[in-house]
């Protein structure tokens, strides 16, 4: 006989709602109104849901499960994975379409799709949140042709994430979010472009005010854009980008005979501290380093409290940082054990397979040559063409 899921008494539901984590709970409001009741009923108390460690998502087709979301690494891994389909949810009514993730933050993924309209996702649902405005109106971008590429100035790019370099949703004052694309324009100068869902077209911020950036973070409610040269512009507002005058944190001091292939700006706020708080949490600039001896390491600098100046970090604490192509996530090792206080994680695309990677920054003697780069997961990758993968951070939004 058939269990009557919907039945179970209330208090045993509680009991449930209160172990899970925050995207188990988003699919256990959706069995039924029983189900519903109780999770509303565990937030309405102020409730929260256990901490979900980021995951990383692999943008891959799933032959064995109908949605396309499964478990490729269990749980109980140090780097738990999830499938990520290359087709997710439909959007405005038009059908199923093939889309490319270009960032993620704060729960959602921004996403572009083939036929160029870009959206805020939900990566349980696979509903779009909120509409953002087409590619089109991207500057430089003249048009989308068949198959979802992008014409600029008359120069065909073969794909979307060709153009974008990545998108981020920053929280804003209000409660509300702004995103921010930065895009590749000619001479590969870094350019940015901004927008609020809803918005019909996107904003640029003139290039006269950031040359090449490559990263974008929120930290103290202050906007920080990167550069691939390592300068840091500070912008005290995120009202009028394109004709404010940043603030200009020194560069940082490079090591010598060292090539920055990528660098990333993260904020990482500890578990008692909320986001939206006045409370400061660390900013830091990640970045890979390979040397001429052809050896890869991260260096990890920390903003110091007044935000003047980078201070290099040998060791981050109950820290980890999850890096990946376009950008970076952190966590706090005490809430996600199975993770190594101050290791880098770096996820990266190869021919075959993902593979993640774990770089201690703390060598336990003196000598840097004891610091490696060491593999902790390799995963198959689908046939062809799929975007690359990411770190997603879950939160819970009732």
């Amino acid at each position: 006989m058939a269990s009557d899921w919907s039945g179970l008494h209330d208090d045993l539901l509680l009991l449930v709602v209160n172990c899970l984590p925050s995207l188990d709970l988003h699919s256990f409001r959706a069995v039924c109104a029983s189900w519903r009741s109780a999770a509303a009923i565990f937030v309405g108390a102020r409730g929260r849901p256990r901490p979900d460690r980021p995951w990383l998502l692999l943008p891959t087709e799933a032959a064995d499960s109908d949605d396309g979301r499964r478990f490729v690494v269990a749980r109980d891994r140090e780097v738990p994975v999830v499938a990520l389909p290359s087709r997710l949810g439909r959007a405005g009514g038009g059908g199923r379409r093939g889309f490319v993730p270009l960032g993620s933050s704060r729960g959602v993924i921004v996403a572009a799709d083939d036929r160029g309209e870009m959206h805020l996702l939900d990566l349980v649902t696979g509903k779009r949140v909120a509409p953002l405005p087409p590619v089109i109106s991207l500057p430089l971008v003249d048009a989308v042709v068949e198959g979802g590429q992008i014409r600029c100035h008359g120069d065909a790019v073969s794909r979307i994430d060709g153009l974008m370099h990545k998108a981020v949703p920053v929280p804003t004052p209000d409660g509300g979010i702004l995103v921010v694309v930065i895009y590749r324009q000619v001479q590969h100068r870094n350019q940015w472009a901004t927008a609020r869902p809803g918005d019909r077209a996107w904003k640029s911020v003139k290039p006269a005010s950031i040359p090449a950036v490559v990263d974008v973070a929120v930290h103290g409610g202050q906007l920080y854009a990167n550069t691939r040269y390592g300068m840091v512009y500070a912008f005290p507002e995120l009202r009028g980008l394109g004709s404010a005058s940043p603030e200009i944190i020194p560069s940082v001091t490079r090591r010598p005979n060292a090539y920055v292939e990528r660098s990333f700006l993260v904020e990482y706020s500890p578990p008692d501290h909320p986001a939206g708080s006045r409370r400061r949490g660390l900013l830091m600039q990640v970045e890979l380093l390979r040397s001429t001896a052809e050896e890869e390491g991260f260096v990890v600098r920390v903003l110091d409290e007044c935000g003047e100046t980078w201070e290099e970090a040998d060791d981050i604490g109950d820290v980890a940082v999850l890096v990946d192509a376009s950008g970076a996530v952190a966590v706090s090792t005490r809430e996600f054990p199975g993770l190594r206080p101050s290791t880098v994680y770096f996820a990266v695309d190869l021919a075959g397979e993902t593979r993640v990677c774990a770089y201690g920054l703390a060598s336990g003697g003196n000598d840097d040559k004891r610091k490696r780069i060491e593999v902790v997961e390799s995963i198959p990758r689908a046939e062809g063409y799929k975007p690359p993968c990411f770190w997603f951070a879950p939160v819970y939004t009732p």
